[in-house]
């Protein structure tokens, strides 16, 4: 997917978790930090893409109980968020061991199909921010 993407996913995403605006910022900044850190010469999709140790890291600076910990949390959990987004494409993760990748859909970075997603996804967060639903749920 291509950086926008992911960085729309993320704070889409975290709209969805109920973020603060500071984290739906935080998230969307880190989006794009599975990337970014293969400029150090790591390969595409290796080990910069393997979500536990992300979610190790979220997990630990949640575990602070302070505020930066919270928007330094948010920011890893973008990282995830890409992660999320990176397997529905045709290269897939590497979900369980770092060398082995999965894939569960067959988007191609830069289609339609991944500009569909997208807009999909933000137009879920949008109704989740605007308290629209598609369907009543009880009453008349």
């Amino acid at each position: 997917m291509l950086a926008k993407s992911h960085r729309l996913v993320a704070a889409s995403g975290a709209v969805l978790l109920g973020a603060p605006p500071l984290g739906i910022a935080a998230a969307a900044l880190g989006a794009t930090l599975p990337d970014r850190i293969e400029r150090i010469g790591l390969p595409h999709r290796g080990i910069s893409h393997w979500p536990w140790s992300w979610a190790l890291v979220v997990w630990l600076m949640k575990a602070q109980g302070t505020e930066w910990g919270a928007v330094l949390a948010w920011w890893f959990a973008g990282a995830l968020f890409h992660i999320g987004a990176d397997l529905f494409t045709i290269m897939g993760i590497p979900l369980l061991v770092p060398n082995w990748r999965i894939r569960f859909g067959t988007l191609r970075t830069g289609s339609f199909g991944e500009f569909f997603v997208v807009a999909l996804v933000v137009l879920v967060a949008a109704m989740h921010v605007l308290h629209l639903r598609v369907v009543r749920t009880g009453g008349l």
